[in-house]
């Protein structure tokens, strides 16, 4: 069966329940509070009797869903599936039948709108962009187009950011994150041109030449060899050269090793410094090449911050 043919189907379906009588929507929202708000464990039949009567206020208010999709969502549907609309809404029509409470004094319809509305708005903030942004920030940008021409008209010129900011509620630094979020994502097979010139086609890319490829196996040759000369110390020195230097990716400051070693600053650098010396005797030259390390928990936090980066050693033969 087609599609087009389901959705039909099912909207001549919905059309068919009827609808609650405000007595109706006593009495079955009544079941429900009783059922939500029972401690748990709930009895057997009161949840049943509580999700029966969510069932029938759910089925006899969808078409309140489809109303609400086809008067007020024209500028979503264009850019988003209507079923999908649809069905993001149904799921706001079942948090609101489970919500809703008779003894407050209105009726369902109007307090169940809010839902489908919030419902589908979120919908739309979480499948409507290729890369998804916060809540607070899709709220801003759907205000953002209105407040800035009211501004205009206003002042007779382009508002600045911090009038734009003052009228949002919002901090500088947080509409300048909300203008970031808010740009837009073009696709690299999108069509720049009317000879069918593709984006993709205009960025630049790095090609690797043979230069660059034999520089890197180099590099990599010297650094197993610098694994070889560091592998015939005592495990001890080996154990030292690789806190100090980040050789396992984690670089631990000085001053933390040398209260480790049991050692003072002093003599732990002029331990390394035989290390160093006991390695360039075998005609070798040791070349430091800053990269970045993985951060490491301190004990103490201090003020002043160091700079995350561990340090990969590769050999230059002299």
């Amino acid at each position: 069966m087609p599609a087009a043919s389901n959705a039909s189907w099912w909207l001549d379906s919905i059309g068919r329940i009827p609808m609650l009588t405000p007595a109706e929507e006593i009495e079955l929202g009544t079941a429900i509070r009783r059922w939500q708000e029972h401690p748990d464990p709930c009895p057997p039949g009161i949840r049943r009797r509580g999700q029966r009567a969510r069932d029938r206020f759910v089925s006899a208010n969808l078409r309140l869903v489809v109303a609400y999709v086809s008067r007020r969502c024209h500028r979503l549907a264009k850019a988003h599936d209507r079923e999908d609309l649809i069905q993001a809404g149904n799921l706001g029509l079942i948090t609101a039948a489970e919500r809703f409470d008779p003894a407050k004094g209105y009726r369902f319809s109007t307090y169940a709108y809010w839902w489908i509305r919030q419902a589908i708005n979120r919908h739309v903030d979480a499948y409507g962009r290729a890369i998804s942004i916060p809540g607070s920030h899709c709220q801003h940008l759907s205000r953002l187009e209105g407040i800035t021409r009211r501004l205009e008209r206003e002042l007779g010129r382009l508002p600045t950011h911090a009038e734009i900011a003052a009228e949002l509620g919002v901090s500088l630094r947080v509409l300048e994150q909300v203008l970031e979020n808010g740009r837009g994502i073009a696709s690299l097979d999108q069509v720049v041109s009317d000879d069918g010139l593709e984006l993709g086609s205009l960025v630049s890319t790095f090609d690797r030449t043979p230069e660059d490829e034999e520089e890197q196996r180099e590099r990599w040759r010297q650094a197993e060899e610098l694994r070889g000369l560091i592998a015939r110390l005592a495990p001890q020195d080996r154990r030292l050269l690789s806190l100090a230097w980040g050789l396992d990716g984690v670089e631990v400051p000085r001053g933390e090793l040398a209260q480790q070693e049991g050692l003072s600053t002093r003599a732990l650098d002029t331990r390394l410094s035989r290390l160093e010396a006991a390695l360039a005797s075998q005609s070798v030259q040791l070349v430091l090449v800053a990269v970045a390390r993985v951060p490491v928990k301190r004990r103490k936090r201090t003020r002043r911050t160091r700079k995350r980066l561990w340090v990969q050693l590769v050999l230059e033969v002299a």
